[in-house]
């Protein structure tokens, strides 16, 4: 699509004129976030657990941020989802949340390669009492959803690992989602490197692949929003 055909009135960002013409002040995106998590009912920017981190990355880094986290925990209880796989546990955040807004009968089953974050992830499950809906798989993501294959399937699948395999988890996850349920890709516009031409990276270049493999799919309800670094969602028509 060329720039030519492209209408820059369409109004799908906040921060563009036709939504902010109305703001007096000159702080537009501090208050706008201000008013989010106060609508929302999000106490701060503090993540709701007690966490032990890992000195490798911060929080901010590699976990999913608080709002981020509510959209998603609104998705699971409108879904009434009730198993729930990630892929790429990092020390737990995002799935501890999910674990949160499942039934009391929900499960969530997560997976990490790497054994540092697998054990910090599994004391915060526990030191958050949410141990016993989470289960995490410790290995490589694709062996372990060979596994699952024909034998488990899941209401809401969550793609959060490494960027360059993410179409690839996403052709291996179709065949996993229930009836009804809902993939979410992760940081699929990875800082803006998937939107150019040719990624300078090799984390842009999978998101890219994975934001052309949607465009591609037939039969399916699909659409990328501009929340944080980009959330793609997938569900079957």
């Amino acid at each position: 699509m060329s720039n030519e055909n492209i209408r820059f009135s369409d109004k799908y960002l906040p921060t563009q004129k036709e939504y902010s013409c109305q703001y007096s002040s000159d702080n537009y995106i501090v208050d706008l976030y201000k008013s989010i998590l106060r609508s929302s009912g999000i106490d701060g920017n503090e993540l709701p657990f007690d966490l032990e981190q890992s000195d490798l990355f911060t929080i901010e880094e590699m976990g999913s941020n608080p709002i981020s986290l509510r959209f998603f925990q609104f998705l699971l209880r409108v879904s009434r989802a009730k198993r729930v796989l990630e892929i790429g546990s990092f020390i737990g955040v995002s799935a501890m949340a999910f674990a949160q807004s499942l039934p009391e009968n929900g499960k969530v089953i997560t997976i990490e390669k790497f054994k540092n974050f697998a054990d910090i992830a599994r004391r915060n499950f526990k030191r958050n009492k949410l141990d016993e809906k989470i289960d995490l798989l410790e290995g490589d993501a694709f062996e372990i959803l060979g596994k699952l294959k024909g034998r488990e399937q899941f209401d809401f699948i969550f793609i959060d690992g490494n960027k360059e395999k993410y179409r690839h988890y996403m052709e291996v996850s179709i065949p996993l989602l229930s009836p009804g349920g809902i993939i979410a890709v992760d940081d699929c516009f990875f800082h803006g490197d998937a939107l150019n031409v040719s990624p300078i990276t090799e984390k842009g270049k999978g998101s890219k692949e994975a934001l052309n493999f949607s465009a591609t799919l037939s039969g399916w309800i699909r659409i990328a929003l501009p929340i944080s670094n980009g959330i793609l969602l997938l569900t079957r028509e």
